[in-house]
């Protein structure tokens, strides 16, 4: 007895019917499943795609620009006043000379005291020492302005008869006094202001620290109290470097 074979089209319509009998949430179900399988598939074949490819050769970093060295002996400007102060010194003293055309004293007497009182500045390694000419009060006062660290010291002989008035015009120089005017930096305010009177002169040295007197010739002199004077010049520079506690350079 032969077995009945089932009908083609009755099997395709009841598959059909059992297709459409399934819920909407299964149908749902499997689109999404077969979405990721796909999306997995395409992440997969990138990947391979890209473990394929030559490597990147690294990029070269860019030369940092390096600054070009000063050549030796010269430096960068720097505006006045902003040098910078050499080891050891306590203080800086730009010193300028009191211009008073009416004074009749002679040129190079007038100069050695100028000197005097320098080079008595200038022994002591705690003071730094620069000369700006000649200046009047106001002008000391103006560049004392313009100044960082530097004290302006204005240099200047009187006679003691102008002081009280009774100038003649003629210099007696056995009258004649030292006067010293400290301003400060950047402010121009006066600081110190000393009178030095002439004293009778000793030719002395240092012995052993003490102070001996030294005979010998004095010479010919241009004027009677020039070594008064001179002696007087060195007094001031002591006193000025007293008044910013710096020790004394020896006398000798």
């Amino acid at each position: 007895m032969s077995k009945l074979q089932p009908n083609k089209t009755a099997t395709r319509a009841a598959r059909f019917g059992a297709l459409n009998r399934t819920p909407p949430r299964t149908l749902f179900a499997l689109a999404t499943l077969f979405a990721l399988a796909l999306c997995a598939f395409a992440l997969n074949g990138g990947a391979r795609a890209q473990s394929r490819r030559a490597p990147r050769p690294a990029a070269t970093p860019t030369p940092e620009a390096t600054p070009e060295a000063t050549p030796e002996g010269e430096s960068e400007s720097q505006p006045r006043g902003t040098s910078k102060r050499e080891p050891g010194v306590v203080v800086s003293f730009n010193v300028v000379e009191y211009d008073n055309p009416m004074m009749s004293l002679d040129y190079m007497a007038r100069d050695d005291i100028w000197k005097e009182f320098i080079d008595r500045l200038s022994k002591s390694r705690a003071v730094s020492v620069t000369q700006g000419g000649k200046a009047t009060r106001g002008e000391a006062r103006e560049r004392a302005k313009s100044e960082r660290e530097a004290y302006t010291v204005l240099f200047q002989m009187e006679e003691e008869r102008e002081m009280n008035g009774a100038s003649t015009g003629r210099v007696d120089s056995r009258t004649l006094l030292l006067k010293t005017y400290v301003y400060a930096p950047k402010t121009g305010d006066l600081k110190y202001a000393d009178t030095i009177y002439q004293r009778p002169y000793r030719e002395t040295a240092t012995i052993g620290g003490v102070r001996v007197p030294v005979p010998g010739t004095r010479g010919v002199e241009r004027y009677p109290s020039q070594r008064q004077l001179e002696q007087a010049a060195r007094d001031a520079a002591d006193r000025l470097m007293s008044r910013f506690n710096v020790t004394l350079p020896p006398n000798n």
